[in-house]
């Protein structure tokens, strides 16, 4: 199969990942947005953001080498695992002390 359909999407998912990013609340840092997984969705919305581009970039590369759906897997693996990786680094750095008002 050809590589044009697969960048068309690559393309597609790029521009959807940054209208998600654009939707999150601005100037929080990012290891705030990480540790935050049940109060908020933006460490939900990061992965998705991640896994989008990631998964069709690989179905890109996979295309290819005509195999688009294991391009496909190990982008969304690289994404998962990119994605966990920082959530467990979130949470191993200390956090600031509370501050009082």
């Amino acid at each position: 199969m050809r590589t044009v359909p697969y960048l068309l999407a690559l393309a597609v998912a790029i521009v959807v990942s940054a209208q998600l990013l654009l939707t999150m609340r601005p100037r929080r840092p990012l290891t705030k947005r990480l540790r935050d997984l049940g109060t908020t969705g933006d460490a939900f919305g990061l992965l998705i953001a991640t896994a989008l581009p990631l998964t069709t970039a690989g179905a890109t590369l996979g295309s290819l080498a005509d195999s688009p759906a294991t391009g496909a897997t190990i982008g969304l693996l690289a994404a998962l695992a990119t994605w966990t990786t920082a959530v467990i680094h979130a949470h191993r750095r200390p956090q600031p002390p509370p501050r009082h008002r």
